[in-house]
């Protein structure tokens, strides 16, 4: 598409934005990792070398991977510490309140996955002024967000907006639609709803159709703004092309028009709209 700013796109709309936000932005609100660094970083806790992620790689390279790579890697990365978390103690960083979720059944790598990010969020300073600014903004000029992050800078910088955690919590709940947020991949205060594996991958896109269609509503409402992605990523593509397949002609070319992709370019000081 041709490049417009913000401004003009959201001028064409009668109706606030909704935000649908990637790990783009907590990496540069909060200085967390991105998926590869936080599997790296409990790949070394299995085994202390730097080829520890490159090996689990290497290993789902040769597998069949059903939806992504990424997933099959978090797969096997996670099976591996579950087994190195009940043998070594000296690797558990939880609290006593985690640790009865793992008495409970809930997955340690989970629950540590959970504290790692709870521990490792620190707000950037150097983008004090931009939070605050989103903060204000969040009040009056943004009708709501769909996250697949996993911490909490949504509901900690947004002024009374209601959270709801997982696919489950969205598609039984009655959503009014308007200053809501829904963490569609979970959450880190509920460590057991974290999609991350592969099987966490499969139960998602098995019930996909049935949150597009709660979306749905939503989408056809308000402009959609993307931001913290790249186009190309999977979670995303998915998640489209299960609206997609449930809409007429006539509304995929509506929802065209509403869909409005942010990318940030390392070296480019504008933001690109497409």
């Amino acid at each position: 598409g041709c490049i417009v700013t913000i401004q003009e796109v959201i001028n064409k709309f009668n109706t606030t934005p909704f935000l649908f936000l990637g790990s783009g932005i907590t990496r540069r609100y909060l200085n967390l990792p991105d998926w590869r660094g936080l599997l790296e970083h409990f790949a070394r806790e299995i085994r202390g070398d730097d080829f520890a992620y490159s090996a689990y790689e290497n290993k789902a390279k040769t597998m069949d991977c059903p939806v992504g790579l990424m997933p099959k890697i978090a797969e096997l990365i996670q099976k591996d510490y579950d087994d190195k978390w009940f043998d070594d103690e000296s690797i558990r960083t939880i609290d006593t309140e985690k640790i009865e979720l793992v008495k409970a059944g809930v997955s340690p790598f989970k629950t540590e996955v959970a504290a790692y990010i709870e521990r490792s969020s620190s707000i950037n300073l150097s983008y004090q002024d931009e939070i605050e600014k989103l903060s204000e903004i969040s009040e009056k000029s943004i009708a709501g967000v769909i996250t697949t992050n996993y911490d909490t800078f949504l509901e900690d910088h947004f002024q009374g907006f209601k959270k709801y955690v997982g696919q489950e919590q969205l598609i039984f709940s009655a959503l009014q639609g308007v200053a809501e947020i829904y963490k569609i991949h979970g959450s880190v205060e509920a460590p057991d709803s974290i999609i991350i594996n592969e099987t966490d991958y499969q139960k998602f896109e098995s019930k996909c159709a049935y949150l597009a269609a709660k979306l749905m509503t939503i989408f056809m409402e308000y402009p959609i703004v993307f931001m913290g992605y790249s186009i190309s990523d999977s979670n995303i593509q998915n998640i489209l092309k299960s609206i997609v397949s449930c809409l007429t002609s006539d509304q995929i070319e509506k929802l065209e028009n509403r869909f409005v992709f942010v990318e940030f370019e390392e070296g480019i000081l504008s933001e690109k709209v497409t």
